[in-house]
Protein backbone atom coordinates (compact mmCIF):
# COMPACT_ATOMS: atom_id res chain seq x y z
CA UNK A 1 0.00 0.00 0.00
CA UNK A 2 2.96 2.16 0.45
CA UNK A 3 3.29 2.03 -3.18
CA UNK A 4 0.03 3.20 -3.71
CA UNK A 5 0.60 6.29 -1.45
CA UNK A 6 3.41 6.99 -3.17
CA UNK A 7 1.99 7.11 -6.64
CA UNK A 8 -1.01 8.96 -5.50
CA UNK A 9 1.55 11.33 -4.19
CA UNK A 10 3.42 11.46 -7.12
CA UNK A 11 0.51 11.95 -9.83
CA UNK A 12 -1.42 14.91 -7.24
CA UNK A 13 1.55 16.61 -6.87
CA UNK A 14 2.35 16.62 -10.63
CA UNK A 15 -1.20 17.75 -11.41
CA UNK A 16 -1.62 19.92 -8.69
CA UNK A 17 -1.21 23.79 -8.50
CA UNK A 18 0.36 23.76 -5.43
CA UNK A 19 1.62 21.17 -2.20
CA UNK A 20 -1.81 22.05 -0.35
CA UNK A 21 -4.08 21.20 -3.46
CA UNK A 22 -1.59 17.95 -4.03
CA UNK A 23 -1.68 16.90 -0.53
CA UNK A 24 -5.46 16.98 -0.85
CA UNK A 25 -5.74 15.46 -3.52
CA UNK A 26 -4.40 12.11 -2.26
CA UNK A 27 -6.16 12.53 0.80
CA UNK A 28 -9.08 12.36 -1.75
CA UNK A 29 -8.05 9.37 -4.14
CA UNK A 30 -6.42 7.33 -1.24
CA UNK A 31 -9.47 7.92 1.18
CA UNK A 32 -11.88 4.92 0.36
CA UNK A 33 -8.94 2.37 0.20
CA UNK A 34 -7.61 3.67 3.46
CA UNK A 35 -10.51 3.41 5.14
CA UNK A 36 -11.86 -0.62 3.85
CA UNK A 37 -8.21 -1.53 5.47
CA UNK A 38 -8.42 0.61 8.53
CA UNK A 39 -11.98 -1.81 8.71
CA UNK A 40 -10.51 -4.85 7.52
CA UNK A 41 -7.79 -4.50 10.11
CA UNK A 42 -10.28 -3.83 12.73
CA UNK A 43 -12.50 -7.01 12.18
CA UNK A 44 -9.40 -8.97 11.34
CA UNK A 45 -6.60 -8.29 14.05
CA UNK A 46 -8.56 -10.14 17.16
CA UNK A 47 -8.83 -12.76 14.89
CA UNK A 48 -5.45 -13.04 14.29
CA UNK A 49 -3.51 -11.40 17.23
CA UNK A 50 -5.52 -13.05 20.19
CA UNK A 51 -4.74 -14.74 23.77
CA UNK A 52 -8.43 -16.55 23.10
CA UNK A 53 -8.43 -20.48 23.53
CA UNK A 54 -10.88 -21.17 21.34
CA UNK A 55 -10.45 -18.31 18.61
CA UNK A 56 -7.18 -19.50 17.46
CA UNK A 57 -8.06 -22.97 16.72
CA UNK A 58 -11.13 -21.92 15.36
CA UNK A 59 -9.66 -19.88 12.79
CA UNK A 60 -7.27 -22.32 11.60
CA UNK A 61 -10.08 -25.37 11.60
CA UNK A 62 -12.19 -22.64 9.39
CA UNK A 63 -9.61 -20.73 7.48
CA UNK A 64 -6.98 -23.97 7.00
CA UNK A 65 -8.99 -26.20 4.37
CA UNK A 66 -11.03 -22.66 3.45
CA UNK A 67 -7.96 -21.20 2.36
CA UNK A 68 -7.50 -24.06 -0.66
CA UNK A 69 -10.71 -22.99 -1.70
CA UNK A 70 -11.21 -20.73 -5.24
CA UNK A 71 -12.57 -17.77 -4.45
CA UNK A 72 -10.90 -17.72 -1.26
CA UNK A 73 -7.51 -17.96 -2.68
CA UNK A 74 -7.53 -15.22 -4.68
CA UNK A 75 -9.12 -13.26 -1.60
CA UNK A 76 -6.12 -13.85 0.17
CA UNK A 77 -3.63 -12.69 -2.42
CA UNK A 78 -5.37 -9.78 -3.35
CA UNK A 79 -6.27 -9.05 0.38
CA UNK A 80 -2.81 -9.46 1.02
CA UNK A 81 -1.15 -7.43 -1.46
CA UNK A 82 -3.57 -4.14 -1.06
CA UNK A 83 -5.85 -4.75 -3.79
CA UNK A 84 -8.97 -5.13 -2.51
CA UNK A 85 -11.31 -2.53 -3.23
CA UNK A 86 -9.76 -1.84 -6.63
CA UNK A 87 -7.18 1.27 -5.79
CA UNK A 88 -5.70 0.70 -9.04
CA UNK A 89 -8.75 2.15 -10.71
CA UNK A 90 -8.98 4.85 -8.33
CA UNK A 91 -5.78 6.08 -9.21
CA UNK A 92 -5.95 5.66 -12.80
CA UNK A 93 -3.70 2.60 -13.29
CA UNK A 94 -5.00 0.17 -16.28
CA UNK A 95 -3.93 -3.12 -15.17
CA UNK A 96 -5.53 -6.36 -15.32
CA UNK A 97 -3.82 -8.98 -13.26
CA UNK A 98 -3.02 -12.76 -14.24
CA UNK A 99 -5.99 -14.81 -14.16
CA UNK A 100 -5.39 -17.67 -11.25
CA UNK A 101 -6.72 -20.98 -12.02
CA UNK A 102 -8.26 -23.30 -9.57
Amino acid sequence: MALLDAFALARALREAGSVGDGLAAVVSMRRSHVRLYQLLTALLTPVYQSDSRIIPPARDWLMGPASKIWPMTSFQVALASGLVGSPLRRLGIDFAPPQTGS
